[in-house]
């Protein structure tokens, strides 16, 4: 089925550029965390073990269906973005246990946990080989300019890529955030209400799957809708790899925190 939605056409391209720009900037990169960290008991550790093992077979055995049938990428592509999240967020529990030694951090809401560790990456405690990813956005990136036509070209370099990209979710950020708290701008209150939120904005990489995970469920992905197999395929390969990496990379730091906790001295940065 040809695509007849010249907006539609965009979105997919727009959308297909961001994640293409991720997964190369997330392609080898590795995390670290540049906090001294002692040795401690972590009886916890293991509590999302199993969902994080199953959530990462289950995302390889749909892309080994897909390399074999394009066709298929259609559905994955739909809910590939709610696996890869909750994937990464399990992850990012872990970790944070391992960083504050209390249980109490695997009932994190969604929003509160990868806004920890946007804190984390804007005070230096987290910090990314790849120095483009180290960036952490105020409200100001709502309102990035960039030429015409930018979003949709593939000569872009990868810099302002990312921006768009990051603007991107911080719009998807702000909806959802006036969503939930039902805001009405027709009113002085709402209007003030929205001010004080977005004096206090951010938002870094950590915060994509996540945005992108709501727009799954909320809103559908309705940008590849009408588009060919074989472009959905490559969306669904985007996407994947940006997963994978992002999860090797926590992978690391976890298992560096681990060792760190159970070794018999005082341990420094990575």
């Amino acid at each position: 089925m040809q695509i007849n939605n010249l907006t539609e056409r965009q979105s997919f391209d727009t959308h297909f550029n961001y994640i293409r720009c991720l997964s190369t900037l997330m392609s080898g990169a590795e995390l670290r965390y540049k906090r001294k960290c002692n040795p401690s008991s972590i009886p916890s550790v293991n509590m999302k073990e199993n969902i994080i093992k199953l959530t990462a077979k289950s995302l390889k055995d749909e892309y080994e269906i897909v390399q074999i049938d394009n066709n298929y990428s259609y559905a994955s592509t739909s809910w590939l973005p709610v696996k890869s999240y909750y994937l990464i967020f399990n992850l990012l529990l872990t970790i944070d246990y391992l960083l504050k030694l209390q249980e109490n951090v695997f009932q994190l809401t969604h929003s509160a946990c990868v806004e920890e560790f946007t804190r984390k990456l804007k005070k230096g405690e987290l910090e990314f080989s790849e120095k483009i990813l180290n960036q952490v956005f105020d409200r100001t990136i709502i309102n990035y300019r960039e030429q015409v036509g930018a979003n949709l070209s593939t000569n872009v370099d990868l810099n302002r890529m990312f921006k768009m990209s990051m603007r991107k979710v911080a719009n998807y950020k702000l909806e959802e955030w006036k969503r939930k708290n039902k805001i009405n701008l027709r009113t002085h209150a709402g209007r003030v209400e929205i001010e004080n939120y977005l004096n206090k904005f951010s938002i870094s990489i950590f915060e994509f799957p996540y945005m992108m995970r709501i727009r799954a469920n909320y809103r559908d992905f309705a940008f590849i809708d009408g588009i060919e197999p074989i472009e959905t395929a490559q969306y669904f390969n985007k996407y994947y790899l940006f997963t994978k990496e992002f999860t090797l990379a926590l992978m690391k730091v976890k298992k560096s925190l681990e060792s760190f906790r159970t070794k018999n001295k005082r341990l420094n940065t990575f």
